[in-house]
């Protein structure tokens, strides 16, 4: 029988009991960004503030958070501006503009955006309007993968009109004052059945 002499632990290894009984670290959570994009600006930047700055639709370490998406599609110069999903795109078939040169097919931006979402643990929606389609197309798609929703409105009629919306499966829904806030309060939320 081979015993281990107490001089033949590397020092600073902590005991066993201690090891056993320590929490593991919490992974940080991947996590998908919806809302509205407006001309005036983009609320994602102050929250992922190397989005359009790393390469395009990777995620990005945003120290608290793995962002999944969305991504903005690279156009005119400016690599993250708003427009770029909407002009960086084949336009409808009744636009007055033509598709620009190199512009991507329609299908590619809700693809994309799809993929993303598979990719996350966590979907986070800012709702400070109540035209956001595109926002409650994405919603069903996380609802369908399965993932646990957390819904910022920036206003209690905006969740009262969206009352469908906030009392889905494996969803919680809170009004907030800023995006910023809304994001802190998603990330400490314990996720119900992980």
């Amino acid at each position: 029988m081979t015993t281990r002499a107490l001089s033949s632990i590397p020092p600073g290894t902590p005991p066993r009991s201690a090891v056993a009984g320590a929490p593991l670290p919490r992974p940080k959570r991947r996590v998908y960004l919806a809302g509205k994009m407006h001309g005036s600006g983009n609320w994602r930047l102050p929250l992922v503030p190397r989005l359009g700055v790393e390469p395009f639709g990777q995620p990005i370490d945003s120290g608290r958070f793995i962002f999944t998406g969305p991504h903005f599609v690279p156009f005119g110069g400016q690599s993250h501006e708003w427009v770029g999903w909407h002009a960086g795109v084949e336009q409808h078939d009744s636009s007055p503009w033509p598709a620009p040169e190199f512009s991507r097919p329609r299908w590619v931006v809700p693809g994309l955006c799809m993929e993303w979402i598979r990719e996350s643990d966590l979907f986070f929606a800012w709702i400070n309007a109540t035209d956001c389609h595109a926002t409650l197309l994405e919603l069903g798609w996380a609802h369908a993968l399965g993932k646990p929703v957390y819904l910022a409105f920036a206003s209690r009629d905006l969740a009262r009109q969206m009352w469908f919306a906030r009392n889905c499966p494996r969803t919680t829904a809170h009004v907030h004052a800023t995006p910023a806030e809304a994001l802190d309060r998603a990330l400490a939320w314990e996720v119900p059945f992980e």
